[in-house]
């Protein structure tokens, strides 16, 4: 596998990665024994698993996902923020889904502050 698709496994959410160790788990019950790619998904199920380790290991089960509004126009991060605000609207106060759109919003805030910043 290549490095960055291991970086992309740490990258999951916490419910991301058990749904992730949960297909694979259930695709090599329905595999052959003799599938050429059986061994792939074997892999792939022990880097899951020893990142699952590693985060009840350290005490970090609730990973936040970092958002990186960096290599987007600025059209395109005026338009998502419209569009991550009408979704804020639309969900109930209190719903765990406000948090990741808060979140995103706040790293495209802080994008546009920073261009507005930097020298042109």
């Amino acid at each position: 596998m290549p490095d960055d698709h291991c970086a992309g496994i740490v990258q999951l959410t916490t419910g991301e990665l058990d749904r992730y160790a949960n297909q694979l788990a259930r695709c090599l019950k329905a595999l052959d024994t003799r599938a050429p790619i059986r061994t792939r998904v074997q892999h792939e199920l022990t880097e899951v698993r020893a990142e699952q380790d590693t985060r009840a290991a350290t005490g970090q089960l609730d990973i936040q996902r970092q958002y990186d509004a960096a290599g987007l126009t600025g059209g395109e991060l005026d338009r998502i923020r419209r569009e991550l605000a009408a979704s804020l609207a639309l969900t109930r106060p209190g719903s765990p889904a406000r948090g990741p759109i808060q979140a995103q919003i706040a790293a495209i805030d802080a994008e546009l502050a920073a261009r507005d910043i930097r020298p042109t």
